[in-house]
């Protein structure tokens, strides 16, 4: 079985070293941060499965982090917050994360949470696949195959295939599209440019781009890769 690698980041050394030891034991890899600016670098160099990030850190704050970690990544994210008020819950929330834990906690109650959150998700050193197997993304060697054929994608054509990818069968809003393919000046003033990359990717995975089976459009919504 695929080990999983997590990322904890909080600047409480404490608790890092006692969540490194707990996850080390049930078999996970973890890579550790202080602050969310090392949590954004640590995402994009070693692309995590999971990643377990603080609220209250000083450089750059979890909510910060999570939000400059979603314009480029869909790793599920754990919150662990001090702060239990729902507004705060429900920030957390809206700037990505996937799920929260309040402070203090037990292991037993991380650990389910943490398994719960990797169902979701294939291992990171897995390919993606999507349409009945038709598509198949190395993300390891940034290789894009379609019914057997490497495909040769541009930056945001593979850009954009992966936030689908790792939603597969989900619909993926335009608004949420936007931001984690181009970033968080664009909003949904900027749909007919997404259409434009909508239409070139399926130029490149779909048997008729005109009628597509593998990438469909959620009119009014967004988009949905087919599992």
């Amino acid at each position: 079985m695929d080990q999983r690698t997590i990322l904890v980041v909080d600047d409480d050394d404490g608790l890092r070293e006692l969540i490194r030891i707990n996850l080390e034991h049930e078999g996970y890899a973890v890579i550790q941060a202080v602050n969310g600016v090392e949590c954004v670098q640590g995402v994009r160099e070693h692309r995590p499965d999971m990643v377990i990030l603080d609220v209250m850190m000083p450089e750059m704050d979890g909510l910060e982090a999570c939000t400059k970690v979603r314009e480029f990544s869909q790793v599920p994210i754990l919150m662990l917050t001090a702060k239990t008020q729902s507004e705060d819950v429900i920030t957390g929330l809206d700037r990505g994360a996937d799920d929260y834990l309040a402070k203090p906690f037990n292991m037993e109650e991380l650990s389910a949470r943490i398994r719960a959150l990797l169902r979701r998700v294939p291992p990171a050193n897995r390919p993606l696949i999507a349409g009945e197997g038709q598509v198949s993304i190395d993300q390891q060697k940034r290789e894009v195959w379609v019914r057997g054929q490497l495909v040769d994608l541009t930056p945001i054509e593979y850009k954009l295939l992966i936030v689908l990818a790792e939603k597969v069968g989900e619909v993926v809003g335009h608004d949420m599209l936007l931001r984690a393919v181009w970033g968080q000046e664009y909003t949904k003033d900027n749909n007919d440019y997404l259409k434009v990359y909508i239409w070139h990717l399926r130029r490149k995975i779909e048997e008729d781009p005109r009628n597509p089976r593998i990438l469909t459009t959620e009119w009014g919504i967004g988009y949905r890769l087919m599992p």
